[in-house]
């Protein structure tokens, strides 16, 4: 019985017990012959009733305080504080008997938002909880009556549609739901118009017939078009587990690996147009117990997709300062280690830091030291990215861009980022002997480059003739097999310190 209920029938008990209790008194008072119009007689009634009237009333100020209190209780159990909309909590309290074995059709829709990390990091949580607030409101206009939207926490709303009748309705209704990104939002005076969405559709009764069943198809199928890009939506489908299922071993594996140090470095060495060693690219593998070496492409996509690449570089700094100073202290003074950050390092000015603290605890000279990005890195936030590198650079420490020629506004970036180096892209270099237009193409990056007082290397020097064609180019610094293959720093040493 709920408790405003048991409060009001207190209150009417306690108004019986005036009416019964003054009863009483009067009967009482008949029997001893005292005339109830007595002066103090009438005195004393009046005390009683002033009482009892004032207990009433105390009852009353409970039960009203007591209900405000509910309905507050109410709203933070089962409403977002920051939303306003339902919660998880009201979707699987309110919806389960609906949801529940009645064989009728019906669609229920994770949705994860993207980027929507940079606008908590760049405008603020404030800001961030608005945006979630505006997006709600969206959300609300495109369903229908039978409908229901929650925000379950975070950057996450669930949809529990019953106004569709088939799959093809139901992808219509994603379609609906993404495309209320395609509007910017305007948070005090801030455009925010690169936020968008992933979602996951679960259908009933195909993928089940229960909340938790079809809220966990819909959660797996979410991440799955996550997993595939922005902007998207998935149907569920049963092999997204045994996927699922595999990546969660793999990122268990790289947690282990980062755990145990499996992470080691390997050198590829870095030639002058001269023809002397000036540095290296640290590259990362991943060694296991059983001796196995995996390649980059096994675990560094993954590994930054899914939160682990700091970990991984962390491990590589440690050891490419301790070797630098290891060979410092034999007189290899003139010598540079090139080490790729990520997107997550670049646009994340904590973590830039973190890496500079990292090069100070070591006692590293900044100069040393050099770090590449690629273009794809810095169109997440550029402005923040500038930023970041003109951190770097006020270290001391030099900045390339890898993969140059490769984006869509390569040479724009010329102007605009305050880098120290380009690479080219070896797709450039592997037709350089026989395409005219790739030597013409080269020639005048170069060019280009050496007019923004840029140095350039060319990566992925396979033969003598590529070398010959670049050098009279007056490309400045070359890397690839040619030279060497990424190896670890005891082969390295011996190769190219010893000879």
């Amino acid at each position: 019985m709920p408790v405003q209920m048991v409060l009001l029938i207190l209150i009417v008990v306690a108004m019986l017990e005036f009416v019964f209790v003054s009863l009483i008194i009067i009967n009482v008072l008949k029997k001893l012959n005292i005339n109830p119009d007595d002066k103090l007689i009438q005195i004393f009634m009046v005390k009683i009733a002033i009482i009892n009237v004032s207990m009433i009333l105390l009852f009353v100020l409970i039960v009203l305080l007591v209900s405000r209190v509910f309905k507050k209780i109410n709203n933070y159990a089962f409403y977002s504080c920051t939303t306003g909309l339902p919660n998880k909590n009201y979707m699987m309290n309110n919806l389960t008997n609906k949801i529940a074995g009645n064989g009728e059709f019906a669609a229920l829709i994770s949705l994860d938002m993207d980027d929507f990390k940079a606008v908590n990091d760049t405008l603020g949580h404030l800001a961030g909880d608005e945006l979630l607030k505006l997006a709600g409101e969206r959300f609300e206009k495109v369903i229908h009556e039978q409908d229901c939207v929650c925000h379950i926490g975070g950057d996450e709303f669930l949809f529990f549609i019953k106004s569709v009748k088939s799959k093809s309705e139901t992808e219509q209704m994603a379609k609906d739901i993404l495309g209320l990104f395609t509007e910017p939002f305007y948070i005090n005076g801030s455009k925010v118009d690169y936020v968008s969405g992933s979602l996951g559709i679960a259908l009933m009764p195909k993928n089940g017939e229960d909340f938790q069943t079809l809220y966990n198809c819909s959660d797996d199928a979410m991440y799955m078009a996550k997993k595939h890009g922005k902007s998207s939506y998935m149907f569920y489908d049963k092999n997204m587990s045994i996927h699922l299922y595999e990546d969660t071993i793999k990122k268990k594996e790289i947690k282990e690996g980062i755990k145990q140090k499996e992470y080691k470095v390997f050198y590829q060495p870095k030639y002058s147009n001269e023809g002397h060693l000036i540095g290296a690219e640290a590259l990362a593998r991943w060694v296991k117990a059983d001796g196995t070496v995996l390649p980059p492409s096994e675990f560094i996509e993954f590994a930054e997709k899914n939160g682990l690449i700091v970990g991984i570089t962390d491990l590589v700094m440690d050891e490419v300062c301790k070797n630098i100073l290891s060979w410092l202290s034999i007189g290899r003074s003139e010598f540079v280690v090139s080490i790729n950050i990520t997107s997550k390092h670049i646009t994340n000015r904590k973590l830039i830091q973190k890496l500079i603290d990292k090069i100070e605890s070591f006692q590293v000279p900044t100069k040393h030291i050099e770090f590449e990005i690629t273009e794809s890195m810095i169109i997440e936030d550029f402005n923040k990215a500038v930023e970041n590198i003109a951190l770097l650079k006020s270290f001391g420490i030099k900045v390339s861009m890898d993969d140059f020629g490769t984006g869509y506004s390569s040479l724009n970036y010329l102007k605009l980022l305050p880098i120290d180096i380009i690479k080219i892209d070896k797709s450039f270099i592997d037709s350089i002997n026989y395409d005219a237009k790739d030597r013409v193409l080269l020639e005048n990056i170069i060019h280009l480059a050496h007019g923004f007082q840029l140095a350039v290397i060319a990566e992925g020097i396979e033969n003598e003739d590529q070398l010959k064609v670049l050098q009279d180019m007056k490309c400045d610094m070359f890397q690839g097999y040619y030279f060497g293959k990424p190896m670890g720093k005891d082969d390295f040493e011996r190769i190219f310190f010893d000879s």
